[in-house]
């Protein structure tokens, strides 16, 4: 099969792979397409050098194929597979998914509904998932400013707050979260976060100082960090290390969420996917011989809403 490598960290190059073997518990998906986000270019990377220690391997990569989200059909199942069939069109999370095959864990995965494409699929799993997380964690009724709300993450958390949502990004994606729902767009490049006081701040994959995003919420207001720029090489998450530190003598609450979804996730995924009150923001589709050149797309941060690879 062919199939995007990194054998060493910070190569990425295509290969011919034996479609790899199914256990128990697994399935083997004929891959339709997959989702990029900022993820696979870090574990692709290996930097900062803290990815390695935590399961991805110390000198080079556990997993040589790149990609985790992943929409196809199911092509073989495990012995004590049970939800799923041959044939069943999937989504969720699979280790591997650049590639023309790839395994997952039965309870990674949700069939896809009718009405969604494949690319709209690929395009759910990590993100909406982290999305859907992070709302249910704040409640409904809240007034959100959304940091990042043009981005993977950000487009769904827009769709996805049950209240009142500023979105911040650029003035020439503006028009892309209004469609999905913002009440309201602060453009950072004129005035970063705006003026308004929320009950909860989203930042996404943001590298704002912890006390600049502060001075937006209320009094018993939230933070919630999804993610954030590493900067420098070795650990890269100070500013989390920051906010761990900071939280016991504030009173906002910091979260910081890392998120490994369930099945119960991918299936309310699916469930708002079928009655349409979820809508996945497309950007551009890549061959899968361009992934090198989807994962730079993201991580230069031209992207409105999610790319993906196709097969």
């Amino acid at each position: 099969m062919k199939a995007m490598v990194h054998r060493s960290y910070g190569h990425l190059e295509p290969a011919e792979l034996p479609v790899p073997a199914v256990k128990d518990d697994e399935v083997l998906i004929r891959v339709k397409a997959a989702g990029v986000d900022p993820g696979a270019h870090y574990r692709m990377a290996g930097v900062p050098y803290l990815v390695r220690f935590m399961g991805f391997g110390v000198l080079r990569p556990n997993q040589p194929v790149a990609g985790g989200d992943v929409a196809g059909i199911v092509e073989k199942i495990g012995a004590k597979v049970t939800r799923l069939k041959v044939g069943d069109e999937v989504f969720g999370a699979a280790e591997g998914s650049y590639a023309e095959f790839v395994v997952a864990k039965e309870g990674l995965l949700a069939r896809k509904p009718a009405n969604v494409s494949w690319e709209q699929a690929a395009a759910v799993p990590t993100s909406a998932a982290t999305a859907l997380r992070a709302v249910k964690a704040v409640g409904p009724g809240k007034k959100a400013l959304v940091v990042g709300a043009a981005g993977g993450v950000g487009t769904f958390l827009v769709q996805l707050h049950e209240g009142e949502v500023t979105a911040v990004c650029s003035g020439g994606k503006a028009d892309l979260v209004r469609r999905l729902g913002a009440a309201h767009v602060v453009d950072y490049t004129e005035d970063d976060l705006g003026t308004g006081l929320y009950d909860v701040v989203y930042d996404v994959y943001g590298g704002r100082d912890i006390n600049v995003l502060r001075r937006r919420l209320t009094p018993d207001g939230r933070l919630i960090l999804l993610g954030g720029k590493p900067k420098g090489k070795l650990i890269g998450i100070g500013r989390t290390l920051r906010a761990v530190l900071l939280n016991p003598f504030v009173r906002h609450e910091i979260t910081m969420l890392f998120v490994f979804p369930t099945t119960a996730e991918f299936e309310e995924l699916a469930e708002r996917l079928a009655n349409g009150t979820l809508v996945p923001a497309l950007d551009r589709t890549f061959p899968l011989s361009e992934t090198k050149e989807a994962i730079a797309h993201v991580m230069a941060g031209r992207a409105r809403g999610k790319s993906v690879i196709t097969l």
